[in-house]
């Protein structure tokens, strides 16, 4: 479960509480002056945390599926890059 959650990149985050207040579960909170995502069972991937980082601090991973018509298979690709430290 937990590739399936936001990723929150400690380096970026300047700890500005948007993503916190914004957040509908509670699911985020700040410790140590960085957002951290406290309570993974409550994120619901709304994908506002995202949306609404004013330095792009979160990413939300997620797999982009591809029907194929002529070989009737499907194909996913998961879309993360692993931050730049």
């Amino acid at each position: 479960m937990s590739d399936w959650l936001p990723r929150l990149n400690q380096n970026t985050c300047t700890g500005c509480g948007d993503c916190i207040t914004a957040c509908p579960t509670n699911a985020l909170a700040l410790v140590e002056g960085k957002a951290v995502l406290v309570f993974p069972d409550l994120c619901t991937y709304c994908a506002i945390c995202e949306t609404i980082c004013p330095v792009d601090a979160i990413e939300l991973p997620y797999i982009v599926v591809r029907y194929d018509q002529k070989q009737e298979s499907i194909r996913g690709t998961i879309k993360y890059e692993e931050p730049k430290v």
